[in-house]
């Protein structure tokens, strides 16, 4: 991959390649899933560290051969152990299930693939009664070019057979002990390995960024025709991203240009785009998000949001608001049926229900040291162009005046206005706008 980071931890749809093929093995409700890490290995326990996963450390790299031998004690004594790399996450959990369900009293399984090149996979030799004889490194092939029957690398082994076969493999003239080998030994044993066809869709190794990019291409297909098949309108699929941990609601809609990405989530019947990214956030019921961006935060339901509005830094906005085109909304909390109009910036601020903020309101929430925040009471009425300088809180029911700078606190039901903002005589009147 030429990076600093681990090959496993490379992204598809927004999930580390690994995590596709730790998904894919809890299909099979495994006693235990081992993880054997070398390089990087800190990096890759933080990342997909679960109660469910036991971690084994490769200390000297040796080979696939050693890799697995490194997993014996972690594997506590089962029956049957199931190998995989973790590099290949395009291969199913059905897969697996095929390959569990071949290996049935059997010594080794393992999926295979005739391709018209081979390339730098192992082939896979048989006998004359066709069965497997050994897997030959492409790297120890005099000629490997043409067709061949190629080994992907997942194995079913009887546990017990797998721990002493693999005290048999001798170091290869690179220093590796090939777990390939056993195939070898199967053989020999008069119990042949048996194999299970990988399909093309599912047949991918990410040793490069243009692997990569293929499998994203690939793994999106199918995030998408899952979502589709579960209710989801997409209008345009070839330009619709949605990460592999998004979550989407009945009879949502996305419209073309969407980035659905990392953890975010969607209510039913919501309305995306076009042209609108959620980033790790959760949108309610009945949502329109209208080419706009929401981000690491939280939308109650019937929210609208845009065009181009943009909420972000942890904000929750309550049901039924609703924010209007170049609205902004940052590390604040805003009640039920808050107007947020055009080209306003509410940032660390708590807003109370049913507030209106009208057209071009800031709130002045950095003094150039610190962030302060600002309260706006339920019902207030905050004017165009009002300039809210933090700490402030302006109360219930009160009222600025357009273009007011507000530097002090406004009671409850006041009105005020001007620069600095001044109370005017008597109290708002009920309903005064």
């Amino acid at each position: 991959m030429r990076s600093a980071l681990p090959k496993v931890l490379h992204e598809v749809c927004g999930l580390p390649m690994v995590r596709y093929v730790l998904d894919a093995a809890r299909t099979l409700r495994p006693d235990r899933i081992v993880v054997v890490t070398g390089h990087g290995s800190d990096a890759v326990e933080a990342a997909i560290a679960a109660p469910d996963v036991t971690f084994a450390f490769q200390a000297g790299r040796f080979g696939t051969g050693d890799a697995v031998a490194s997993a014996r004690d972690a594997t506590g004594g089962a029956d049957r152990v199931l190998v995989l790399n973790g590099d290949e996450p395009l291969v199913s959990g059905e897969t697996l299930a095929r390959l569990c369900e071949a290996a049935r009293g059997q010594l080794m399984a393992f999926t295979s693939q005739k391709v018209p090149d081979g390339g730098a996979l192992g082939r896979v030799l048989r006998d004359a009664h066709g069965g497997v004889q050994s897997i030959v490194q492409a790297a120890d092939l005099e000629d490997g070019a043409g067709p061949a029957e190629v080994n992907w690398g997942q194995y079913v082994f009887d546990a017990a057979w797998l721990w002493e076969a693999l005290t048999r493999v001798h170091v290869s003239a690179k220093g590796e002990y090939y777990l390939t080998k056993l195939a070898d030994f199967a053989h020999e044993a008069g119990r042949p390995a048996v194999t299970v066809t990988l399909g093309d869709a599912e047949a991918l190794g990410l040793d490069d960024r243009v692997k990569l990019a293929e499998a994203e291409r690939r793994m999106r297909g199918r995030i998408l025709e899952r979502h589709m098949l579960d209710g989801v309108t997409i209008r345009d699929p070839a330009t619709t991203y949605i990460d592999g941990a998004v979550e989407l609601g009945h009879d949502v809609t996305v419209l073309p240009g969407c980035h659905l990405l990392g953890s975010s989530s969607v209510g039913e019947r919501a309305l995306l785009g076009p042209n609108s990214t959620l980033r790790n956030s959760t949108v309610g019921a009945g949502c329109v998000i209208e080419s706009s961006i929401i981000e690491d935060s939280v939308l109650g339901d019937r929210v609208h949001a845009g065009p181009f509005a943009h909420v972000r830094g942890g904000a929750r906005i309550s049901d039924d608001c609703y924010l209007g085109n170049y609205a902004e909304v940052k590390n604040s909390v805003l009640g039920r049926r808050v107007k947020m109009h055009h080209f306003s910036y509410v940032g660390d601020a708590d807003v109370g229900e049913g507030a209106n903020i009208a057209a071009g309101v800031i709130t002045c929430n950095y003094d150039g040291v610190n962030k302060n925040r600002t309260t706006i009471g339920a019902g207030a009425f905050i004017g165009c162009d009002t300039m809210l300088v933090a700490p402030v809180t302006v109360g219930d029911g009160s009222l600025t005046g357009a273009g007011s700078v507000v530097n002090h606190d406004v009671p409850d039901g006041a009105r005020v206005a001007g620069v600095p903002a001044r109370r005017l005589p008597g109290r708002r009147p009920e309903g005064e706008r």
